[in-house]
């Protein structure tokens, strides 16, 4: 079966997250990781520990699941960040990649920004792999430039500079 004829079976609904999810939350984010094993500069990644619980209570949790089903195929965790929507993190379970549920939480996620009158969501990824920058460029986010990173960005890309290599990530944006 195509990725094609995959997204059109597949319908998904979206809820917020409560409490009861979040270890299938953190153990889909573990999951998510292990693909980074594939890329060699990268598979560090891939042993980090899950998503740590004070992570998830800092932010909005959406959630994708199948229509009928209660499994949870994947989440975003976003929290308003210098006057924008800061995407913290967007992970898709394995079995669920490629059947749009990364671009249905991205659509909650422009949503939520509207209706909180906040004017772009911002993030910071990999420049690579597929999954990363090139993903991300492929749903309409562009360089976000420095002259509109505020103070609490900042420090979330010098927090990330402790562990990863800065020439290899990016901060993009997209206006909401």
């Amino acid at each position: 079966m195509s990725s094609q004829s995959k997204r059109n079976e597949t319908q998904l609904i979206l809820r917020l997250a409560c409490e009861a999810d979040i270890e299938v939350l953190r153990s889909i984010s573990a999951e998510a990781r292990v693909r980074y094993r594939s890329v060699p500069e990268l598979a560090m990644v891939a042993d980090r520990p899950p998503l740590g619980r004070e992570r998830f209570a800092a932010c909005r949790i959406s959630i994708a699941s199948a229509k009928g089903g209660h499994a949870i195929l994947g989440f975003a965790l976003t929290r308003p960040l210098d006057g924008l929507l800061y995407l913290d993190n967007i992970s898709v379970a394995s079995a669920a990649s490629g059947i749009g549920v990364g671009a249905t939480l991205l659509s909650d996620i422009w949503d939520h920004a509207r209706s909180q009158a906040l004017p772009a969501v911002t993030l910071t990824t990999f420049r690579s792999p597929r999954w990363n920058g090139p993903w991300f460029r492929r749903h309409g986010f562009q360089i976000m430039p420095e002259t509109h990173m505020g103070s609490g960005l900042r420090a979330v890309m010098d927090r990330q500079a402790l562990s990863f290599d800065p020439i290899t990530r990016e901060t993009l944006w997209r206006e909401a």
